[in-house]
């Protein structure tokens, strides 16, 4: 685990302490995502023995129409998917702000292919590339298999060696480490137009409404 001192606001979240990442695998699906890059996720609350954590903030499982939260989008809309989304596009870039400078100097890119057209349709030309240093993982990642993504993803992903070694899917709250957080992926289920994959609080793959605020736990590359 690496640990890492976050400072700033993601969202409407202040944070101010220190946390742990893990590593997900390293040269994680390189042929396609990029070589040399370790693959890391927040987190952990301490450096052993710690709960496995998910961001959440004051709005968590509430449909939240406005303001910065932890969800997919301000409206139970999945168009664009993953490339257009709101987590993306406006949440991410306050989080990489929260990190430290040294940290972020080193972030590495990595190629994405996700479904980033959305619109309740299983369709293969819906899944494309995008270029991120900070990430939400995708279902395949997390389980190895398909539930509600995109069938053609999977053509592109595979599954993180964390999660294939038998490590827990399941995410507590950082601020309630006793209360198991619901988090999200990046996927959108291709069966409905307005929701987006996430991870129940049993553990087993899920989808829900992209206006929900649920856990925020963020994958990134050095």
């Amino acid at each position: 685990r690496k640990v890492v001192a976050l400072n700033g606001t993601a969202g409407s979240l202040a944070l101010n302490g220190t946390y742990y990442c893990y590593i997900l695998g390293f040269n994680h699906n390189s042929s396609v995502e990029g070589n040399n890059r370790i693959h890391f996720q927040f987190g952990f609350n301490a450096a052993s023995a710690g709960v496995h954590i998910a961001f959440v903030d004051s709005r968590y499982d509430v449909r939240t129409y406005s303001g910065s939260y932890f969800n997919m989008n301000n409206a139970n809309d999945n168009t664009g998917g993953w490339e257009s989304s709101r987590m993306r596009n406006t949440i991410i870039p306050t989080f990489r702000n929260c990190i430290p400078s040294d940290l972020r100097n080193v972030l590495k890119p990595v190629t994405k292919y996700t479904d980033n057209t959305g619109g309740a349709h299983d369709t293969a030309s819906y899944v494309t590339a995008t270029e991120d240093s900070i990430f939400l993982l995708s279902e395949f990642e997390v389980f190895g298999g398909r539930t509600h993504a995109n069938s053609t993803e999977q053509n592109y992903q595979t599954r993180y060696s964390y999660y294939s070694s038998g490590n827990s899917v399941i995410m507590y709250k950082h601020n309630s480490t006793s209360s198991i957080a619901v988090w999200w992926l990046r996927s959108v289920d291709s069966s409905d137009v307005g929701r987006f994959c996430s991870v129940s609080d049993t553990g087993i793959p899920d989808d829900s409404e992209a206006s929900q605020s649920y856990g925020f736990a963020p994958a990134f590359c050095v």
